[in-house]
């Protein structure tokens, strides 16, 4: 994947991938339209790339719905959507370090001081709810002031003056650890966002792991090829050297300003609260620079590139700990599916412990045997209903560290109780209650087009009106 960069991942998605990508050229505003725009495709079960080129109000135009399709982040990393999860999980086994180059096609153009305006760029605004612009789709890079080793993450931005961004970082995650370290050394941390950004770099800023793990090693090792970084205009931070657009700044210790209100994954809108504030010493990006959202609130891309990363990374801690573990799904925020082939008794509830430690997000916590589908939640559902009781197989554990966008928590704390669930057959699957089934003979033999005909007994228009089925998550 060498060279490859978000241009060039748009390129191939055209032309390996043509239904996936739509270019609209008719002008749109940045407020509520193109959200509104994903929101009706989502109702039709469809989410293609979308590349607005006549955005009003400003000169970049902007490309939603990048990681919105396993399919299409799958292209990107150059395998089948089928084997992504083993994909991240061998980036892991094999980091590569970035590579240094002294020129760069994101410093094409460089505004610092007086010159930068980053109310020039598209100023989104999703819902009704939210206080002000935001930029959704930018990676945050810091480094740790100790180690040098980089944080990359996403973290809302609020659009707060030309030179001025709120940012929301979550309590207890690295990027939130490095800026504790900054304000100890009453110092204040530098950053850089990166905006634009081929999908193997998204998946790698979003990784879940250790502290002292640089997620750019995770972006070489799933690009299988070093990725491309510069030095920064006026922070001492290397930076993605050909993405789209860079805003660099600093973050000053001890200063808060009010940030939110906005609309989170949650499909809930987190209110306003005074938070740290960015800085903005310069803006470099390449000529005609495309700006990358991410829509906020719960739609597709957002959930989406949260499970894509989260599901390998959870899966390698929890079998690493515990072979007996098979797969793992993330089917709605804060949630955890885990089937495991049992071998003896409470090694569902260790899974249950062990998960919550794998990462702070995690509060519902589901464990099943190996032959419950986990992609079929309903299958899920069944086995709690008829595998579990409450008084034997209900963990709780009051006041655990959790995110603090969750709607339920207690105001001002940012803990939950974590709930786990043994939905595993006691005392073991094989003398469990037998599964009726039809015999696998009958069911090869019978066809139903012999029985009921071509469209199933329905008309020809009404099986053209048949809903598609439900994309699974």
């Amino acid at each position: 994947m060498l060279g490859k960069d978000f241009r060039s991942f748009l390129e191939e998605v055209k032309e390996k991938h043509p239904s996936n990508y739509i270019e609209i050229d008719k002008e749109i505003s940045p407020l509520y339209e193109t959200t509104a725009i994903v929101t009706k495709l989502e109702q039709q079960k469809r989410t293609p790339i979308l590349h607005f080129k006549n955005v009003k109000d400003t000169e970049f135009s902007v490309v939603v719905n990048t990681c919105a399709s396993r399919t299409t982040v799958a292209l990107g990393l150059g395998v089948d959507k089928r084997e992504l999860p083993q994909k991240y999980r061998d980036a892991l086994n094999n980091l590569i370090e970035p590579n240094l180059v002294k020129e760069a096609p994101v410093q094409e153009i460089i505004q610092v001081g007086d010159q930068v305006d980053i109310m020039k760029l598209p100023q989104m605004r999703y819902h009704d709810t939210d206080g002000a612009p935001y930029i959704s789709g930018g990676i945050v890079m810091a480094k740790d002031p100790d180690t040098g080793s980089y944080n990359c993450s996403y973290d809302r931005l609020m659009m707060k003056g030309s030179r001025k961004l709120g940012i929301y970082m979550t309590p207890g995650k690295h990027l939130s650890q490095i800026y504790e370290k900054a304000e100890q050394r009453n110092e204040p941390m530098q950053l850089a966002i990166a905006l634009g950004n081929h999908p193997a770099w998204c998946m790698g800023a979003l990784f879940i792991g250790p502290y002292d793990t640089d997620e750019r090693h995770v972006m070489g090792g799933l690009m299988g090829s070093p990725l491309d970084v510069v030095q920064a205009q006026t922070v001492d931070l290397q930076v993605p050297a050909r993405s789209e657009i860079i805003i660099e700044g600093e973050i000053l210790p001890f200063e808060r300003e009010e940030e939110g209100p906005y609309g989170e994954f949650t499909g809930y809108s987190a209110g306003q609260v005074p938070r740290p504030f960015i800085n903005v010493k310069a803006i470099t990006h390449r000529q005609g620079a495309i700006f990358q959202d991410i829509c906020g609130g719960p739609h597709r891309e957002l959930l989406l590139m949260s499970t894509i990363p989260m599901e390998p990374s959870i899966l390698d801690f929890l079998q690493k700990n515990i072979p007996a573990v098979q797969s793992v799904r993330c089917p709605a925020p804060f949630t955890l599916f885990v089937s495991i082939k049992k071998s003896r008794d409470g090694q569902a509830k260790q899974v249950i412990l062990t998960a919550f430690a794998a990462d702070m997000q995690v509060k519902h916590c589901v464990v099943v045997d190996d032959d419950i589908d986990l992609t079929n939640s309903q299958a899920v559902i069944q086995a709690i209903a008829t595998r579990a009781q409450g008084d034997r197989d209900l963990i709780m554990i009051k006041g655990v560290s959790h995110d603090e966008l969750d709607p339920s928590r207690s105001e001002g704390k940012p803990i939950s109780d974590k709930v786990g669930i043994d939905a595993t057959a006691k005392p073991s699957l094989e003398i469990f209650a037998a599964k009726p089934k039809v015999p696998a003979e009958v069911m090869d033999r019978i066809n139903l087009e012999d029985y009921i005909g071509k469209n199933g007994g329905k008309s020809s228009r009404e099986s053209q009106e048949t809903p598609s089925e439900t994309v699974t998550r």
